[in-house]
């Protein structure tokens, strides 16, 4: 199945490996599924996991009893299972995600509090992850260039229930120019040659060549360095890629240390199959040898592949998820947040004009049970959508934005219409209507698919004579809104995610 110039590569780097590699390979080996769990918004895992299994006769056995060796949050499931398909996906209660994917974000170690860049994050898998172990606390700056990427990154953001990320469509060049020595840690997940992901995606195996290999190394060196002029002295940066190319993987962090002292390979605890990293594979006179590099001493040059042999690869066959490459790097000095803390590139964001910050806490005092007292100056106009910004983030003058923040809604001359991201991030318990169904009900699947409810029964005793917004949740979690006059809930989720079924 492999290009023949990237098999004659592989077996001349693996020598009699060569066969294990490619055994693990077979088209008749399953990949390996898994999704990860939302702990932000799930407050049952273990229904959450029996609901999703119902009707499967697997369930008891094989679908969601496994957790992936480096996220606890994460669980293995069989290809026949179809949790993307479930109204729980669209209310953001888990992401699925290839199993080794999860790996950079655990050993990126993001806390509550953290300033943390997710530098290259399209779709966002990754930055919901980091998202997920902040809670809500601190700032996360997600970035994808690809301007129809970001779109999706910035819908994955929203799906998730995330408050306090600032979703940009920008180069990493500009970036760093902006974010100097700005975050505590960063994630460089890089474009690479996709060679990991052979077994899942045939645009991969079909693209490969050895042009795209070098092109993507030099790119991937460049952005790395654009992320450590953003890393704040005593700050962890992940470097991560989805492919076994040496240059793009040994070499490119063998180069990168060459030319940043202060940046040296921490040493990280292996688990699930994990290996370290091929220092022998990088060729040293190759890299010290480039036109515009410094030249390498021996010593020095031995020096640092004990660096890189810290790295960290994770191999189809002898962990349960795809080819993956990682590299956590320290950078010298002492985080200091205090000192830092002040320091907020372009200055504090302008907020909104007076009425428009007025009709969005009018419409909280009547609707909901929170926001009711938020400080105005929080609150950001763009054009006629406003968002809430998260605490101690940047202007977003001189930078392309897709999402600073919270997206609460839209003023409409006197009035305010809540967003579909505000009633995700929403407790069922923060809301003063709200409609709960069952997520097999036939009343969900209408409502995904845009119709309008006339409930019956007990609810329609509880909601006669109300009127006004109303949050729609299935088995208790937030899925959209809907206005509430007369009895009938009229449809407000968003034509763009309606689903047929």
């Amino acid at each position: 199945m492999f290009p023949e110039k990237f098999r004659e590569k592989m077996e001349r780097l693996l020598g009699e490996e060569i066969k294990e590699f490619e055994a693990a390979f077979d088209t008749q080996e399953e990949r390996h599924h898994a999704l990860r769990l939302n702990t932000s918004k799930v407050n049952d895992k273990e229904l959450i996991i029996k609901t999703l299994c119902l009707g499967n006769e697997q369930a008891s056995t094989d679908n969601l009893t496994q957790n992936v060796p480096w996220e606890g949050k994460g669980y293995y499931y069989q290809g026949d299972m179809t949790p993307g398909k479930h109204p729980y996906h669209e209310a953001g209660l888990y992401y699925i995600q290839e199993p080794s994917a999860m790996a950079p974000v655990h050993f990126l170690d993001p806390k509550p509090g953290d300033k943390v860049l997710d530098l290259c994050a399209a779709p966002g898998g990754k930055s919901t992850q980091i998202a997920d172990a902040m809670r809500g606390e601190g700032l996360l700056v997600t970035n994808e260039i690809n301007r129809d990427r970001a779109k999706i990154l910035s819908l994955n953001i929203e799906r998730m229930g995330i408050t306090n990320a600032m979703v940009l469509n920008e180069d990493s060049g500009h970036l760093s120019e902006i974010f100097e020595g700005f975050f505590d840690k960063i994630l460089v997940d890089a474009p690479c040659s996709g060679e990991g992901m052979f077994r899942k995606n045939e645009i991969a195996l079909s693209e490969w060549s050895e042009d795209n290999v070098r092109l993507c190394a030099d790119r991937q060196l460049e952005i790395l360095g654009n992320a450590a002029k953003m890393l704040l002295p005593g700050g962890r940066l992940v470097y991560s890629t989805c492919t076994f190319s040496p240059e793009e993987n040994e070499e490119t962090i063998f180069k990168f240390l060459a030319g940043h002292e202060d940046f040296h390979v921490e040493k990280v605890r292996l688990c699930g199959g994990m290996e370290n990293a091929r220092k022998d594979w990088v060729d040293v006179d190759k890299c010290c040898d480039q036109p515009g590099d410094l030249r390498i001493e021996s010593k020095e040059a031995d020096r640092l592949l004990e660096e890189v042999g810290r790295a960290v690869r994770l191999w189809p066959g002898k962990v349960r998820g795809e080819g993956h490459f990682l590299c956590v790097l320290h950078r010298d000095g002492e985080l200091l947040h205090d000192s830092a803390g002040s320091f907020v590139p372009g200055g504090r964001p302008a907020h909104a004009k007076k009425e428009a910050a007025g009709a969005f806490i009018s419409f909280a005092k009547e609707n909901l049970k929170v926001y009711t007292d938020v400080d105005p100056c929080n609150i950001l106009s763009f054009g006629d959508q406003i968002y809430l910004a998260p605490p101690g983030m940047p202007s977003p003058d001189g930078l392309k934005v897709l999402r600073p923040g919270l997206h609460l809604g839209t003023v409409k001359k006197d009035r305010f219409e809540p967003s579909h991201a505000l009633a995700l991030s929403l407790g069922r318990d923060e809301a003063v209507l709200t409609a709960d169904f069952a997520s097999d009900s036939d009343e969900i699947r209408q409502f995904l698919n845009g119709q309008t409810l006339r409930p019956g029964g007990e609810m329609a005793q509880e909601l006669l004579g109300k009127k006004g917004w109303c949050l729609i949740t299935c088995d208790g979690y937030s899925i959209g809104w809907a206005k509430l006059a007369g009895g009938m809930l009229k449809n407000h989720y968003p034509k763009g995610l309606r689903i047929n079924y």
